[in-house]
């Protein structure tokens, strides 16, 4: 499944334990990032685990962000010049079990 705008306006949207917005955007075997930038950086967490990225890139440019979850993935590759860019104020990187 492609990762649309439709699938990310209908994906739950919460406040974590941390106090944090999140986004939730698990178990849906999207392939690849693309279309983020529907979120309008509204959100501290985007959860994207237990899917099937292979590549983490192609950010757009997300200021508020923060943690950023791929756990259960298949990553092989991450792309540091385009998160340091467009996610500045990334501190959590999850990549458990990948």
């Amino acid at each position: 499944m492609r990762l649309s705008a439709e699938i990310i306006s209908q994906s739950e949207q919460r406040t974590n334990p941390l106090g944090e917005r999140e986004i939730l955007i698990r178990g849906l075997s999207i392939p690849s990032i693309e279309h983020l930038a529907v979120t309008r950086d509204l959100f501290d967490a985007i959860d994207l685990t237990d899917n099937l990225i292979t590549k983490i890139t192609n950010f757009p440019k997300l200021n508020r962000l923060s943690s950023l979850s791929f756990a259960g993935n298949v990553v092989d590759s991450v792309d540091g010049m385009n998160l340091k860019k467009n996610v500045p104020n990334l501190k959590n990187l999850i990549l458990v079990g990948n």
